[in-house]
């Protein structure tokens, strides 16, 4: 037996024969309905563009022939690998399968434009993320207060005495700090990003025109003077139309996939181990968008 497989040819016949008799087994009557491959006219135009997109010219007689042939294949070892089953327990397949589902019901949810109510009521309700940014015009002196010991609060509030008397050579004063001492209208997310929350966040609450601290950064202390801040302001929805829309439809899009996993959960009952939990904690927006998404799949 091991020579026969030693043989390509005839182990490949010989797995053939097999694949062939497990279809007989499964197949109760190969002549049922989808046994029958109908090639279209809708087929072969979808074949020939596909030819044409990628070969830059439409096919002849001969190529096209192939094409309905090599279609008629596809179908053919597609069908019988359903019939075998093939298609179950293969994650690519079903992730595949998931997403399709997933962008039928995405597509019908977002099918329709947004009227302007809509998008001013998501405004609204997300006026934080469309916000025009505060901005901060300040200086800032470093002091590392591994580097004065016991006495490092005294220093500082000597320094802070100094400051607040002349600052003319401010940029002098301080530790080195690879940041510079002086900032020019600064959103609050670059100040975030670069200094930390609780940094920014004592620039929102300080008084401005004289220097203040010391306040902390992710680096240490700092030695601060606000020359300016320009308070953060709500945006009107033509000046983020664009970004409001993309979210909105976003929004929709996650929505309509909720909606229709917890209709089509309760066709179903999962067994699982009891330190496994099932229940979703997935709860729709609103009675009316459940509603809604259903009539649009009839479901």
């Amino acid at each position: 037996m091991k020579q026969v497989f030693k043989e390509p040819l005839l182990a490949f016949l010989l797995i053939g024969a097999a694949i062939f008799a497990l279809f007989q087994l499964v197949a109760d009557d190969p002549l049922t309905a989808d046994a029958e491959i109908v090639v279209t006219a809708g087929h072969i135009q979808v074949l020939t563009m596909g030819f044409e997109k990628r070969w830059q010219r439409p096919p002849n007689d001969s190529e096209r022939q192939g094409l309905i042939q090599h279609y008629v294949r596809e179908e053919v070892l597609y069908r019988e690998a359903l019939a075998l089953g093939l298609d179950r327990d293969d994650p690519m397949i079903k992730r595949r399968l998931v997403q399709k589902l997933q962008f039928l019901s995405e597509d019908i949810a977002t099918a329709d434009k947004p009227e302007e109510q809509q998008l001013l009521t998501y405004l609204a309700a997300h006026q934080e993320n469309y916000r025009q940014p505060s901005r901060f015009s300040f200086r800032q002196v470093y002091i590392n207060a591994s580097n004065q010991g016991e006495n490092a609060q005294s220093e500082v509030l000597k320094l802070l005495t100094i400051l607040n008397s002349n600052d003319s050579n401010a940029d002098t004063l301080g530790d080195p700090l690879m940041l510079s001492h002086r900032f020019e209208r600064m959103p609050a997310t670059e100040v975030e990003r670069a200094l930390g929350h609780p940094f920014l966040q004592s620039l929102r609450e300080m008084p401005i025109g004289n220097w203040q601290g010391p306040i902390t950064s992710g680096f240490g202390w700092h030695l601060v003077r606000i020359d300016e801040r320009i308070d953060g302001k709500p945006l009107s929805l033509n000046a983020v139309r664009k970004q409001v829309v993309r979210d909105w439809t976003s929004q929709q899009r996650q929505l309509a996939n909720k909606v229709v996993y917890e209709r089509l959960r309760k066709n179903y009952k999962v067994t699982v181990p009891d330190y496994v939990s099932t229940d979703s904690d997935v709860k729709s927006d609103s009675q009316s968008s459940i509603q809604l998404y259903m009539s649009k799949l009839s479901l």
